[in-house]
């Protein structure tokens, strides 16, 4: 019996949750002593976190990772000759490891982004007011590609005397890099070459002097753009019409009398309908706002929080959202209620040093597409009969082919036009989107339970087009970015596109795809 109970113990010790949801990566200020990157396995049905293993690179204060999970990065905030970009793989086990590190040869690198189509990394230097980018090789980081210097200033003199990239982000078709400088008051929009260098004269989009821009985050559609200003604590809200941004709102998100501000993070709820900021200085709280019909905010609530709450994230099922305290050494962990937007604290904080960079990893053995279609309000509609002598589906084996679907919207209704004359890239994405939800209310029809699926295997999209359109691909993202979101890296899928002059009824996409089945 003891040998029994002592072989229980140790498979407890290798496997502690069973059933986790998620991997928990967190990126720290090193200064404790503490290792830099500290990764847990979280349950938030049962409310747990277990520490998993810890990676030792100082000042990991922002990562970013691959799609498919096999690369992670990481800045190390430190001066001079020590800031650096560093890269990691995933090994056999599911944890990362140190592949190299690179100079940034700017100074403070501070926030990092990865661009999928050509494999690049873009860090952002507060130190300096500079980018720097870097090519990759099976996820090496090369020698620096290249280096752009801003010069702006700002009439805050102790904190715009120069600029401070504070922000990289890829815009959701991957043609743009969006870089935001707290010293001089602007976002610069660099387009991105195929190769993954930059434009190095980047559109300029200014924003009231003093502002100091930090982060921003587009919605799903990309029509809105959200930025948070670290010096006055406004929110602002630009319409995005292809290369045009308009000012459409500032909202205040820090309501505290004290003139010192000092606004964080921010980031829109899985399902859109809610936006989130930080305030760190003149008061500890996460500030909820409600997303209106025309993209513009409503504040709806302050929730205070513990001490200098530097970055947060939703779980990606939205259902909780994560604190990080930076002077309280804890993660707090607040369950949120997608109806109301209120958050209520669960009690269960995670204790890290100085935590600053919090990201969410799917745990892909327990993906659930079923509570995803719930998370994200998806209405899935009643499936339609064929429209000719074919049928919506055949099954040959555990390989499902789906016949070409349309735009169906759940009110009744299709998408109609043409990209590039009659609809917008954004509004080919939600078409394509639309079918992606149409395609996947056959399927359940069939199999009855969405996790029976093991994969998305293949796609082919056709989209109605006029002459000369040439963004096929970026009006299939909606397509495909659904898949993701709905079966995580199961629903990461070959794929092709193809513009068409016509399509029946004229409906802006056709998409069919195949599945494979558990």
């Amino acid at each position: 019996m003891p040998a029994i109970l002592l072989f229980l113990f140790h498979s407890l010790l290798q496997n502690p949750l069973i059933d986790t949801a998620y991997e928990l990566i967190i990126g720290s200020y090193t200064k404790e002593g503490n290792p830099g990157i500290e990764v847990m396995d979280v349950n938030t049905l049962r409310n747990r976190s277990v520490p998993r293993y810890v990676i030792q690179n100082p000042n990991s204060s922002f990562l970013a990772i691959s799609a498919d999970r096999s690369r992670m990065f990481s800045v190390r905030e430190e001066g001079q000759a020590k800031s650096a970009v560093a890269a990691f793989r995933r090994n056999a086990r599911g944890e990362y490891e140190l592949l190299n590190s690179s100079p940034v040869t700017g100074n403070g690198p501070c926030h990092v982004a990865y661009r999928e189509a050509s494999a690049t990394v873009y860090a952002a230097n507060y130190g300096s007011g500079s980018l720097s980018v870097f090519k990759t090789v099976d996820g090496r980081l090369e020698p620096i590609a290249q280096h752009i210097k801003y010069n702006g200033s700002g009439p805050d003199k102790s904190r715009q005397e120069a600029s401070h990239a504070h922000q990289v982000t890829v815009s959701h078709d991957q043609h743009f890099l969006y870089v935001t400088d707290l010293g001089g008051d602007r976002v610069y929009r660099h387009r991105i070459y195929a190769d993954g260098l930059i434009d190095e004269q980047p559109q300029v989009i200014n924003v009231a002097p003093g502002s100091g821009p930090r982060h921003l985050v587009f919605n799903s559609k990309g029509d809105h753009m959200y930025l948070i200003n670290e010096l006055t604590a406004m929110v602002d809200v630009f319409l995005v019409r292809q290369d045009a941004f308009t000012l459409v709102q500032s909202i205040l998100a820090d309501t505290a009398r004290s003139a010192a501000k000092g606004s964080g993070d921010i980031h829109l709820s899985p399902d859109g309908r809610w936006l989130l900021t930080s305030n760190r200085i003149s008061s500890n709280e996460i500030t909820v706002f409600a997303v209106q019909g025309d993209g513009t905010l409503k504040k709806v609530r302050h929730q205070p929080v513990l001490k200098k709450p530097r970055n947060f994230n939703f779980t990606p099922d939205g259902k909780f959202v994560y604190v990080a305290s930076q002077d309280e050494h804890k993660v707090q962990v607040f369950a949120f209620n997608a109806a109301d937007g209120s958050m209520k604290d669960t009690g269960r904080d995670i204790l890290v040093k100085t935590p600053v960079c919090l990201i969410f990893l799917p745990r892909e053995d327990v993906v659930n597409p079923e509570e995803r279609v719930s998370a994200l309000n998806i209405r899935l509609i009643q499936p339609s009969a064929p429209i000719a002598n074919y049928v919506k589906y055949v099954q040959v084996g555990n390989l499902v082919f789906l016949s070409g679907h349309g735009p169906d919207k759940p009110e009744g209704g299709q998408v109609f036009g043409k990209l590039g004359k009659d609809l917008s890239v954004e509004q080919g994405q939600e078409a394509a989107r639309l079918t992606g939800i149409s395609l996947i209310s056959t399927l359940r029809g069939l199999v009855g339970d969405l996790n029976r699926v093991k994969r998305i295997v293949k796609v082919t999209g056709l989209v109605n087009c006029a002459d000369g359109f040439t963004q096929q691909p970026a009006v299939m993202n909606g397509f495909s970015n659904l898949m993701v979101d709905l079966f995580g890296d199961r629903g990461r899928h070959a794929r092709t596109s193809v513009g068409v002059n016509a399509l029946p009824n004229n409906i802006a996409v056709e998409i069919e795809m195949v599945v494979e089945l558990k």
